[in-house]
């Protein structure tokens, strides 16, 4: 895993115009290309085992390598020459993440293309198989990535991002609207004279300007794949393929780069009754086939990896594969026990409790021949940790368990370079409240369409008292329990209205959009006025592989849809960024993240919606493929990965959120006064949780502003974060 950037320009006039100089001499460039360099450093976190540069007629390329295979002859920019040898013919990538099939790919690279492989690195495989096959070649690879391959001299750039997206990429266009890629389509032409790229928006050579309409999308929890918060500056969304080729049309005009951005059409899922004949045994066993071939597979690597444990069965199951394969080759060859790494709580707060899942993590370790490692942390070094996991996500947003997730990654960096996760499965599986809010929906409507057209109370059918009965605990304590909705059915309800999809969190982004607007009836009108207006675009993004085929409007998609919607958006933007990568990263640590391997995309692809919720049990073939080995440790209910509310106070005094929500058009001071009256409020829990969460949101946008916009890094204290480390049980 690495993290690389690149800046490209279509002539001089646009370096000129980019840097705010009047000319630039040859000299000059040199500077320019050396400032290009030094902001490339911030992505050193990704990478410490090595830097390289690379110099093209039209732009630069920069990259930091973190070494997993062929570890000597794996430096980048990798570079591939023409036949002819001519060096402006050739073939430069930068890349990152890791390719888990690419020595099986490599045969058929050999033949096709006559192309002799000199490492055993899978950089090499990437490029030498993109320059065979073209852009199609990335259907074949299993695997994270992330790349860009620069040929003929810089004049063709070519990006593509995996399936799922776990490994990010950004670019700046110099000129281009954002706004026109807020709708999903299959492919967005333009053209722009400037091109900056990096793994994260913090190495491009660019200006971060706060764009509104990104920025309160992102701040509502409306994520969108293509769009940021930032003017000019978009992510390559999960499996896409971005285009620039450099045109020049003539002496009169000036040359510029003519780009295409093509998404991935494919769904997560073909259709809600899926196409599996299976007998659910059957279905279970071909799930379990998969899967185990998705954890070994991730095992590819010449440094020692190990895995992270929780309570939850997503972890559980990865752990047990392992711990099968390394049952499997004993004898064969020497293996030390594997190590897992778990974190807990130590906090007064009674609710903190609620969070820690030591004691069902270490019981499966010690029964499957781990050897675990726990770290636990206080409420204080939750504190200390979220702005600088703020800084590194780089996304505005109201958790804080990232804040616990990169004292994991920090601390199991101390012992290994690489980590396997259990990231993705509740996503692709359909494990978090909102996927058994969505069932329940389509429970209680079965036989009714367009019920959005018939609004009806709670208690109307004998269906709705059976979600009341198995959901009323979350209402004590809607953040501990990850739950976002109260349930009633209001969500699709108001949704379906507004923007014709059943959005499952509908009343948590109108809450937090109509807080962040004057309470007048003015304002509630403007807060109103802009809800509606995302609703062409949020609804594109539901359907985006299904138009024309299934009714947003029909209950019995809800779920369906709604799972199309959440891994096209939240996953890579959002549940990727905050607890995935970005936080592995942060501490220069490899997450590898099986659930979410070509096999599993294949196989759950044909899944119908009872393979995933069965009644109110979520992750139903996953825990069907388990218990016959792992008994009551497959069936552990779903858990949050969560940690508390923070000090809201000190840390909006540290990081002041002024400037930045100013820049957004609104109006700070009464902002946040409103929503720190909701601490003595008598509002209902899940409507006080979400304006909390909205508090929460207001800290990040302070920290994404100092870290990001102004360039000031959170200052890290040594001394602290080892007395925490020290803090562990081995």
């Amino acid at each position: 895993m690495c993290g690389f950037s690149g800046l490209f320009f279509a002539q001089k006039r646009a370096l000129e115009a980019h840097t705010g100089r009047e000319s630039i001499s040859p000299g000059m460039q040199s500077a320019e290309r050396e400032r290009f360099i030094a902001t490339a450093a911030r992505l050193r976190h990704r990478g410490g085992d090595g830097e390289g540069a690379g110099v093209l007629a039209h732009g630069w390329l920069a990259h930091h390598r973190l070494a997993f295979q062929d570890v000597a002859a794996g430096k980048q920019p990798f570079v591939l020459g023409s036949a002819s040898g001519d060096v402006s013919d050739s073939a430069h990538i930068v890349f990152n993440g890791e390719l888990y099939n690419h020595h099986a790919l490599r045969d058929g690279i050999a033949r096709t293309s006559g192309h002799v492989f000199k490492t055993r690195s899978d950089t090499e495989t990437l490029l030498a198989g993109f320059l065979a096959e073209g852009s199609e070649f990335r259907n074949r690879l299993d695997g994270e990535f992330a790349f860009v391959v620069a040929q003929k001299d810089g004049r063709l750039l070519t990006a593509q991002r995996d399936a799922f997206g776990v490994k990010p990429l950004f670019f700046f266009l110099q000129g281009v609207d954002t706004a026109s890629f807020a709708e999903a389509r299959a492919e967005y032409r333009f053209h722009t004279s400037l091109i900056a790229f990096g793994s994260e928006i913090k190495a491009l050579a660019a200006p971060r300007v706060w764009n509104r309409d990104g920025a309160l999308r992102q701040f509502t929890g409306l994520f969108e794949p293509v769009r940021t918060p930032f003017s000019n500056i978009i992510a390559l969304p999960a499996g896409a393929t971005f285009e620039a080729r450099l045109v020049s049309p003539g002496p009169r005009h000036e040359a510029t780069y003519e780009c295409t951005l093509r998404l991935d059409e494919t769904p997560v899922r073909d259709s809600p009754h899926g196409r599996f004949l299976f007998s659910e045994r059957e279905l279970a066993a071909e799930f379990r086939h998969a899967f185990r071939n998705s954890v070994t597979d991730r095992l590819l690597s010449d440094v020692e990896l190990g895995v992270y444990l929780s309570g939850g069965v997503d972890s559980k199951a990865v752990g047990y594969e392992l711990a099968r394969h390394l049952a499997a080759v004993k004898g064969k060859e020497r293996h030390k026990p594997l190590k897992s790494f778990t974190i807990g709580f130590e906090s007064p707060a009674a609710e903190t409790s609620a969070y820690d899942e030591t004691t069902e993590a270490l019981a499966f370790a010690r029964a499957h021949g781990f050897h675990p490692h726990t770290l636990s942390v206080s409420d204080d070094c939750l504190a200390y940790s979220y702005p600088i996991a703020v800084e590194h996500s780089e996304n505005l947003q109201p958790y804080t368990n990232g804040a616990a997730k990169w004292w994991l990654s920090r601390f199991t960096r101390e012992h290994v370079h690489g980590v396997l996760t259990g990231d993705g499965a509740d996503e692709l599986l359909c494990g978090y409240p909102s996927f058994r809010y969505c069932a329940w929906w389509k429970f209680a409507n079965r036989g009714a369409t367009h019920v959005g057209q018939n609004p009806r109370p709670l208690g109307a059918t004998w269906r709705d008292a059976v979600y009341a009965k198995r959901f009323h605990s979350d209402a004590s304590n809607p953040w501990v329990a990850g739950s976002s909705s109260a349930g009633h059915g209001d969500d699709f309800l108001s949704s379906l209205a507004l923007w014709g999809v059943a959005h499952p969190l509908f009343g948590q982004v109108r809450t937090i959009t109509r807080a962040l607007f004057p309470s007048t009836p003015r304002g509630i009108a403007e807060a109103d006025a802009w809800l509606a207006a995302q609703g062409p675009s949020v609804k594109s993004w539901f359907l985006f592989g299904h138009q024309g085929t299934y009714d947003a409007a029909d209950p019995q998609n809800v779920l369906f849809l709604w799972q199309n919607y959440f891994c096209k958006t939240h996953l890579p933007v959002q549940v990727l960024n905050w607890v995935g990568d970005r936080m592995e990263m942060a501490n220069t640590l490899e997450g590898r993240t099986p659930f979410l391997s070509k096999r599993l995309r294949d196989f759950t692809r044909g899944l119908g919606d009872a393979a995933l919720v069965s009644g109110f049990t979520d992750k139903a073939i996953l825990r069907a493929a388990y218990v016959p080995s792992l008994g009551s440790f497959a069936r552990t209910p779903k858990k949050q990965f969560g940690a508390p509310f923070l000090n809201n106070k000190a840390l909006l005094k540290a990081y002041p959120p002024h400037a930045a929500l100013g820049a957004l058009g609104l109006d700070a001071d009464p902002l946040l006064a409103r929503l720190d009256s909701v601490k003595s409020s008598t509002l209902p829990a899940f409507e006080a949780t979400h304006l909390a969460s909205a508090l929460q949101t207001c800290v990040a946008l302070g920290i994404v502003s100092r870290t990001l916009v102004e360039e000031r890094p959170v200052e890290r204290n040594a001394a602290f974060e080892a007395r925490t480390l020290a803090r562990t049980r081995v």
